[in-house]
């Protein structure tokens, strides 16, 4: 059985507008709808976990009212942390086996393949999560000055992070800790190893204004504002 968790616990502070940034309307359609619909091309009968800030339930039923197509298996609070939400949301999972993904809500333009490679190398290995080559210079920054890092050896993480359910369960058992800034940080807490899949570069996440403006560019670009997701 496949699973998908979708973490929108945050309220969306740092888009300075009145409407949560996973609600913002996007070609027509909230960004969240279209991170949903990615997900059920990949799989229609995957199971969904929404995690929610309690706030935000009400506007969440408006969505599914004007877009039927976006309901979920449940919807439950967020928590403090990330990390707290997710633990809300494996808690709600029925019990027993199978692969559960946990993807930003804010992340509408991941690739069906890219799903489905995620998905296909954790039930290989256990935990999959998907990375892309960093394009910028990077400097580490201490005490002592500034330093070059070496951008060949480095990767930006993105989601979805899939996982075995039955074995994340138990690395979400431990207690919160401030270096926990993903899931897979969670699980190599416990020695478990991840394996890195290729993400892809549209796969960007919406959490500025200027975010938004290059989500809009990108889906004028790739003509999708015009009825469903295509691929």
């Amino acid at each position: 059985m496949r699973y998908l968790i979708l973490v929108a616990g945050g309220t969306g502070t740092r888009m300075n507008r009145p409407v949560a940034k996973q609600f913002l309307p996007l070609g027509g359609r909230p960004v969240i709808v279209h991170t949903l619909n990615r997900f059920r091309q990949a799989y229609p009968d995957l199971h969904v976990v929404l995690v929610l800030h309690e706030s935000l339930h009400s506007d969440w039923e408006r969505v599914v009212q004007d877009h039927p197509e976006a309901h979920v298996n449940r919807v439950v609070n967020g928590g403090a942390e990330r990390f707290h939400s997710v633990r809300q949301g494996l808690a709600a999972l029925p019990e027993g086996e199978g692969l559960v993904g946990i993807h930003d809500a804010v992340r509408p333009f991941a690739e069906v393949e890219t799903i489905r490679r995620c998905y296909d190398a954790a039930e290989e290995s256990g935990a999959s999560v998907p990375v892309v080559p960093v394009k910028d210079t990077i400097r580490q920054v201490g005490e002592q000055g500034s330093a070059p890092l070496d951008r060949a050896a480095l990767r930006a993480v993105q989601t979805p992070q899939v996982f075995s359910l039955s074995r994340i369960r138990v690395a979400y058992e431990v207690g919160y800790k401030p270096h926990f800034t993903d899931d897979a940080s969670v699980w190599e807490f416990g020695g478990s190893a991840v394996t890195l899949v290729d993400g892809d570069l549209h796969n960007i996440k919406i959490t500025t204004p200027e975010d938004l403006l290059s989500a809009e560019a990108f889906l004028s670009l790739r003509g999708a504002s015009d009825g469903p997701d295509r691929r």
